[in-house]
């Protein structure tokens, strides 16, 4: 009985929190400033976590407010955010903790009311396995860098089950290297609340965005552990190194010890962080861290979305 109440519970809250946000950014967006958009996303987004009983734990070297801060540099210049794909959630955890705009397959913005709304957000659309798609996509990511925005990007290019990494394609993250950007890289999975693993987020093959709703309503609380890693000097490196790199340091992260590179790459950080900084800290949602370009000719190694 108690399952079913908090099924029935949950349902409803979704229904109302899609509601309330397509009047907000339908009516009230128009009118309101950046400063204002990004904290109702952070604020949206984090709610939708609180919905679905999902807490978020956030880990790793970069972890500290502070020292996450310090590996964006300073004058208004943007940052790539580089991390494995699980659930659709995935966006919405990252936006709980800084706003940003995510590279999302072309499918979403078709979707009913949630497709507005990441349209709205600020979210980039792509035409998977189409090359003048990725181009397209890779200028407008450059342009929102140099002004300062932060773009969050999947290299995988589509969900995975979360107990492995899909291979990581270089695409996406030359934007970076053309404008010289900080790249944070950054692992995320799904645990039960006692740690086990779980599967109750995983949105893969053709499981709809209904069914994965419904299959976590039923299931009960979850921890999102995202592990903030390291931040690359996109002045530096290459796509291809910043691709091989970022996996290895994912899967080390995450314990994926047979898909971690033997040697990582020898790339230059932007921050070198401290021993009192690596401990791992837990905020709340909304509370914590407040393809080839064009003229870039086609790398055989690279792959289409």
């Amino acid at each position: 009985m108690i399952a079913r109440l908090r099924f029935a519970s949950v349902m409803v809250q979704v229904v109302l929190h899609i509601l309330l946000a397509l009047f907000i950014v339908g009516l009230l967006f128009p009118f309101w400033s950046m400063a204002r958009r990004r904290w109702l996303v952070r604020w949206w987004s984090g709610h939708v976590l609180w919905i679905m009983g999902l807490r978020v734990k956030v880990v790793g070297p970069l972890a500290d407010r502070t020292v996450f801060e310090q590996a964006l540099r300073p004058g208004g210049i943007g940052t790539m955010f580089v991390m494995n794909h699980i659930s659709w959630l995935d966006i919405y955890l990252v936006h709980s903790l800084r706003a940003a705009r995510f590279v999302a397959k072309a499918e979403i913005s078709r979707w009913p009311l949630l497709g507005f709304l990441t349209d709205r957000t600020g979210a980039l659309f792509i035409e998977r396995g189409k090359r003048h798609a990725v181009r397209e996509v890779n200028h407008r990511i450059a342009q929102m860098l140099r002004a300062g925005d932060m773009i969050g990007v999947f290299p995988e290019g589509t969900t995975s089950d979360g107990a492995r990494l899909l291979p990581f394609h270089a695409n996406l993250i030359q934007p970076a290297i053309d404008v010289g950007v900080p790249i944070l890289i950054a692992g995320l999975r799904y645990r039960e609340r006692d740690g086990r693993p779980t599967t109750a987020t995983s949105y893969t093959g053709d499981t709809s965005l209904l069914e994965s709703i419904v299959r976590m309503a039923r299931h009960g609380p979850l921890l999102a552990e995202l592990h903030l890693i390291e931040a690359i000097d996109g002045r530096i490196a290459t796509r291809h190194e910043v691709a091989r790199k970022a996996r290895a340091l994912i899967a080390a992260s995450l314990r994926f010890d047979d898909e971690a590179d033997e040697a990582l790459e020898d790339l230059s950080t932007v921050v070198v962080v401290p021993d009192d900084a690596r401990a791992a800290a837990s905020f709340s949602p909304g509370a914590a861290l407040a393809g080839t370009a064009p003229g870039t000719p086609p790398d055989p190694r690279d792959e289409l979305l």
